[in-house]
C-alpha cells in the first residue's frame, strides 16, 4: 500500500532483511501485518512528518561610501573584481559590410 506523503504519521513494515514490506495508515494494521508474519522477524517503525528547516538568518551590515542608498554595499564604479578583465578598445573588424537588396 503506497500512501501519499501528506498523510502523517504512517507506519512502515520491514522484513527480516530490513527491506520495506509495506506502509500502513494505522499502527494496528502494522501490528496485524507482524502477526500474519509471526516468526519471520518482521518489524515496523512510525514515520512522522518531516520537521521544517529553521529559517536562515543572515546578518548584513551595509557600508555607506557616499553613494546613493540603492548602491549600499556594492563596489564603486572604478574598482574591479579580481576576475573581471580590463576593458579594451575593440579591434577593427576585418569583415566587409554589404547590403541586401529586396527585389519584391
Amino acid at each position: 500500500m503506497i500512501l501519499p506523503l501528506h498523510f502523517y504519521p504512517y507506519w512502515s513494515v520491514y522484513d527480516h532483511r530490513g527491506e520495506k514490506y509495506c506502509d500502513c495508515s494505522h499502527e494496528k494494521y502494522a501490528i496485524q501485518t507482524l502477526k500474519l508474519h509471526e516468526g519471520e522477524e518482521f518489524t515496523y517503525k512510525k514515520i512522522s512528518a518531516p520537521k521544517p528547516l529553521p529559517p536562515e538568518i543572515i546578518d548584513v551590515n551595509a557600508s555607506y561610501e557616499g553613494e546613493l542608498p540603492g548602491q549600499q554595499g556594492l563596489p564603486s564604479e572604478k574598482k574591479r573584481l579580481p576576475f573581471e578583465p580590463e576593458l579594451e578598445q575593440l579591434k577593427n573588424s576585418t569583415l566587409e559590410e554589404f547590403t541586401i537588396f529586396d527585389y519584391d
